[in-house]
């Protein structure tokens, strides 16, 4: 072999440049990957998260690779995601020194959801008075808003590609994201949210395509297929597929389509759906326009559904989804529009509004499966309760606790009214001006803290839906209540009669004379107004309300709050004099029947002879034939 030295000049060169590349080739990602590393840490950090692998490589062409990469947040330490494989595809960046991210692969991925309050409190008023009627929304309600408006205004089609595969989305509250690479999530049967087998973005002739498959979470697992396309002219088109299984394991196909356009200012900090989008449902058609501002954030969207049927619409929608709205059948149409204006920075400006315009429906005999007719007229109710269960109460003079409105306390039709549905005789079944107030209370909570359930909703619940908590049945439980004020013909009070007679408020305790026997030993016609407010605060949670009195029977003062705010609600609507209402302190009630018997027995409070003079409790009740 030729010494170094005598080899030619032009090869000397060349090999010396080579070896020089060669070193640079081994050295760059050995000296780049603590930079990387830091950098990783650094993006961590300033969005609340600590980092860690347990490795990280930098190499070429320009790619960053992790393994077992795990994303906690620095408050708590609580998961926030795990994968097991990372690698990110680096570009550079015109008149700038930090490359771009041009392409991203995760594998092996769990995502968790933060944790969100679990508390469905349906009343029409807040039972703790909120401490003003106005404020902003929460501070981490306005962080996850502002964070949302400023995703959708990231530039879809600047974004990096992307190709994940295998991950799973769950719930925080039931699961935790400690994911090693390749094995399935740390998680409860019904902490998942969604899988996705493989979700891509990419990017052709200056548009962007985004596709995905996997599995959405909750009850039934509901398989989906999505795919769909903005195009360079901001067109938007696509479909997404989802099969939802009905009671008999069915897998009924929904198939969505879109068609519209999208704008982005993200100088302006505007995103529009233009007007003329339309969303296609089956034989249904909607359409839709909206758009999404920076400054608030400001979210603001309107619906429009003209000349629908309901042949149409169940063919339109699976068994699943319509549940008891199957057998609803009625004949003309009708349009519907809803719209929401919701700003982050002004919770209380929140406008919503919801309407269905009529031709011509009318109910027909298909309606007869749901048993609409019989409810004018008395009959045996079968109650859903919680959490799958079948109740009956016979509503008629042959049962010795059902009680016409007449003979039920006033005060306590009163307090109900208040605390359920303060505008029960002045809407239609549905409470647009209680959704609004709903959200804006629930936006400056940071948490759930008010629903806007109507009486004719909980009615619609309780008669035909049960209590499953999913947006089906929710939206059946709107349809339902919107047949029961227009197309039945029942009066405000035939419908208020029925729910006091259901109505859960306690252990197998239904209707408002079955509560009175057992709770005070006394007819429902003769309560006092304490005992009317005690057994009001009991209806949005019976299931729980010993919790309201100590061991002796005595009332808590957070109960005692509660039935003073509703006394007080009462006299601002007409219903109580102002001199009636009572101060919380003063609100006394004395536990009598089964409920004083459900009391500790060496409770100090509780006298002998109240224990022994209680009644028996309600007395049975008519069942089914």
């Amino acid at each position: 072999m030729k010494p170094f030295a005598s080899l030619p000049r032009a090869v000397r060169v060349s090999l010396v440049v080579v070896g020089a590349l060669l070193a640079l080739a081994i050295l760059i990602p050995v000296a780049l990957t603590p930079l990387v590393a830091a950098g990783v840490h650094a993006f961590a950090r300033a969005r609340g998260l600590e980092a860690r692998w347990s490795q990280l490589a930098f190499g070429w062409p320009a790619t960053v690779r992790l393994r077992d990469l795990t994303l906690r947040r620095s408050a708590d330490g609580a998961g926030v995601l795990v994968v097991g494989r990372v690698e990110a595809a680096l570009a550079p960046r015109l008149g700038s020194l930090r490359p771009r991210v041009a392409r991203l692969v995760l594998e092996h991925a769990s995502a968790v959801l933060p944790a969100g309050s679990s508390e469905d409190d349906t009343s029409a008023v807040a039972p703790d008075d909120p401490s003003g009627p106005s404020g902003p929304a929460a501070p981490r309600v306005r962080a996850a808003a502002e964070q949302l408006a400023e995703a959708l205004l990231i530039p879809a089609r600047r974004l990096p590609e992307l190709l994940l595969s295998d991950m799973d989305v769950v719930h925080s509250a039931r699961a935790q994201a400690t994911r090693p690479a390749g094995s399935a999530p740390a998680q409860s049967p019904d902490s998942l949210v969604a899988r996705f087998d493989a979700l891509s973005l990419e990017h052709h002739a200056g548009g962007a395509q985004f596709a995905a498959v996997g599995v959405l979470g909750g009850e039934h697992r509901v398989p989906f297929d999505v795919s769909f396309q903005w195009r360079s002219d901001d067109g938007v088109v696509g479909r997404a597929s989802f099969r939802i299984p009905d009671e008999r394991h069915f897998d009924a196909p929904v198939a969505i389509l879109i068609d519209g356009r999208v704008t982005q200012d993200r100088h302006a900090g505007v995103l529009r759906v233009e007007p003329g989008t339309h969303v296609s449902v089956g034989q249904t058609e909607m359409s839709i326009a909206g758009d999404v501002e920076r400054a608030g954030p400001r979210f603001r969207l309107a619906l429009e559904m003209d000349h629908l049927s309901a042949d149409a619409v169940q063919q339109s929608l699976p068994r699943a989804v319509l549940g008891p709205l199957r057998d609803l059948s009625v004949t003309g149409s009708w349009d519907w529009r809803a719209s929401l204006d919701l700003d982050v920075a002004r919770p209380d400006s929140t406008r919503f509004t919801a309407d269905v315009i009529p031709h011509g429906l009318a109910l027909t005999g298909g309606a007869s499966r749901l048993h609409l007719a019989q409810l004018a007229r008395p009959f045996v109710a079968e109650i859903h309760v919680p959490p799958d269960r079948i109740v009956f109460r016979d509503l008629s003079d042959s049962n010795e606790n059902f009680r016409p409105l007449a003979r039920i306390s006033p005060l306590l039709r009163a307090a109900v009214i208040t605390n359920e549905d303060g505008g029960f005789y002045q809407h239609r079944g549905f409470n647009p001006g209680a959704i609004q107030s709903a959200m804006a209370e629930n936006l400056r909570a940071g948490a759930f803290r008010r629903g806007a359930g109507t009486i004719t909703m909980q009615l619609a619940r309780n008669l035909f839906l049960g209590h499953r908590r999913t947006l089906s049945r929710k939206g059946q439980e709107v349809v339902l209540a919107w047949v029961l004020e227009h197309l039945t013909g029942l009066s405000k009070d035939r419908l208020l009669e029925i729910y006091l007679n259901i109505i859960e408020w306690g252990p197998e305790v239904h209707g408002a004379n079955e509560a009175a026997r057992f709770y005070f030993d006394k007819d429902a016609a003769e309560l006092t107004l304490d005992e009317a407010l005690f057994l009001t605060v009991v209806v949005p949670s019976p299931g729980h309300w010993r919790s309201r009195v100590d061991a002796a029977g005595e009332l808590r003062p957070w109960a005692r709050s509660q039935m003073a705010f509703i006394a007080r609600k009462m006299a601002e609507k007409g219903w109580l004099a102002p001199e009636q209402v009572p101060d919380a302190a003063a609100l006394r009630v004395e536990l009598r029947g089964q409920a004083a018997q459900a009391l500790p027995a060496r409770a100090a409070g509780v006298r002998a002879d109240t224990l022994t003079a209680a009644g028996a409790g309600p007395a049975p009740i008519g069942s089914a034939p």
